[in-house]
């Protein structure tokens, strides 16, 4: 019997199980196996949680689960008497039953010769053998697969480069904002501050609102930027012609700059000209050079993040509402200490466009900045001895792990593996856009053709 282990239990590593499930013929023995730390419910902090007000970031008629078919998230739903339509930005845990539902329906009318098994507990290392690889799982024997597949999910962000390390040692002080029970012990009048103003801000503060929070709210980054939200927007006609071939990030963002201009000066947004790359940001990233990969990261990410990566509708009117009555601050800036202190946390911060330092103690401190992505960085086992190995390495730009497009993983040397794969999170250095369903469910569906493919042949 042929065994395909998926490392990661998330959206990543279910949507591969699943396709495996889909596909694998009637006549091949196979056994799926998942690793993962959570239950058979858990598929990591964002689908998690039951809390109603943590939406998807994406309208429902666009999350199917399969690239051929991307209103079946939404039919799903009204065949489980959940009223939605098209546009409508749901709940994070209906999708998350959504999934474990196609899993079970997938596994039921799979043949008897497949199973598939959750195995709780955390990778460590793997040996590398020549037909395939032995894992080495916490609390539990040594187990064989043929395949190997990463889909680990998010890390903690990296710690902040302030004078006062010590202060990463108080429970005032949270370094991953995905924690369970992050605000169990916070007063409702408590200050919290939260460093970075992207997503998980966005989630973090709705949460608090939620939770009835009356206490102030700071969030602070480098440029005080917030994600735009969701809207219907007017179509704007591609130009990827202009700048396939430019290979110069700088040329690229002067490009993209007139078209908003032009756009704007047509009355559509900015949003659109971004929308009308996607189906080609793939290719582009690829076709960068490191450096120019690095330039992007260093002095272009965050603009593009704040027009790409959007958030619902009505998370933006909650966030705007709390910016009104005065409870939640945005500020531009920098923490430059944390110190503890007898009343909380005190974050000593330069904002921007200014040289004098100010203080603020909040009885909490988030670090909000972003995922670790640099897998030199990140602190995890098995990330640690893969690398040592040398059965993995860097992706373009220190970004998550080399790898062909077709997810094979490139050792040290830069040589693909046959039996070690990645797909999701993992993916982004070599081709960015790898993070939304609409990518995911394309990669999953693939990986598990090749996979398959390649248990039949051997």
């Amino acid at each position: 019997m042929k065994c395909v282990a998926i490392v990661g239990a998330g959206l990543s590593g279910r949507l591969l199980a699943l396709n495996l499930l889909r596909f694998a013929s009637r006549k091949t023995a196979l056994t799926i196996r998942l690793f993962d730390r959570g239950d058979e419910s858990y598929m990591g902090p964002a689908y998690s949680s039951d809390d109603d007000s943590l939406l998807l970031n994406v309208p429902a008629g666009r999350m199917g689960a399969y690239p051929e078919d991307q209103g079946h998230f939404l039919k799903w739903c009204r065949n489980n008497s959940v009223t939605a339509e098209e546009h409508d930005f749901l709940p994070r845990r209906l999708y998350r039953d959504y999934i474990i539902s196609l899993m079970r329906d997938a596994l039921q009318g799979a043949s008897n010769k497949v199973t598939l098994d959750h195995v709780r507990g955390d990778v460590t290392d793997i040996d590398v053998l020549d037909n395939g690889v032995t894992l080495y799982v916490s609390g539990r024997r040594p187990c064989y697969a043929d395949k190997i597949v990463l889909a680990m999910g998010n890390y903690p962000p990296r710690q902040l480069p302030v004078d006062n390390g010590s202060a990463y040692e108080s429970k005032r002080y949270i370094d991953n904002p995905w924690k369970r029970g992050v605000f169990d012990t916070l007063d409702p009048y408590d200050t919290v501050f939260l460093i970075g103003t992207g997503q998980t801000m966005v989630d973090l503060a709705i949460t608090l609102h939620r939770r009835l929070h009356k206490g102030r709210i700071v969030a602070l980054s480098r440029r005080g930027f917030l994600p735009l939200a969701h809207r219907d927007l007017e179509s704007y006609e591609s130009f990827f012609k202009e700048i396939e071939s430019s290979g110069k990030i700088l040329n690229i963002f002067k490009t993209i700059r007139k078209h908003i201009d032009l756009a704007e000066s047509l009355g559509i947004d900015q949003r659109a000209v971004i929308d009308s790359l996607r189906p080609d940001t793939q290719a582009l990233w690829f076709g960068l050079p490191d450096e120019e990969k690095r330039r992007f990261l260093r002095h272009i990410f965050r603009y593009w993040e704040m027009i790409r990566s959007r958030i619902p509708p009505d998370s933006e009117a909650i966030i705007e509402k709390m910016r009104a009555a005065g409870q939640l601050d945005v500020v531009a800036g920098r923490v430059t200490d944390l110190n503890e202190t007898g009343t909380g946390m005190e974050v000593h911060y330069v904002p921007c466009g200014s040289t004098s330092c100010r203080k603020i103690t909040a009885s909490l401190v988030i670090n909000c900045t972003g995922p670790e992505s640099d897998y030199r960085k990140v602190n995890d086992i098995l990330v640690s001895n893969l690398l040592r190995r040398g059965l993995i390495r860097p992706g373009p730009a220190h970004v998550g792990i080399d790898a062909l497009p077709d997810g094979s993983i490139k050792d040290i040397n830069g040589k693909p593996s046959n039996i070690l794969h990645t797909l999701g999170l993992t993916m982004k250095g070599v081709l960015w856009e790898v993070l939304a369903v609409p990518e995911i469910r394309v990669q999953a569906e693939q990986l598990a053709a090749k996979l398959l493919n390649e248990i039949c042949e051997a």
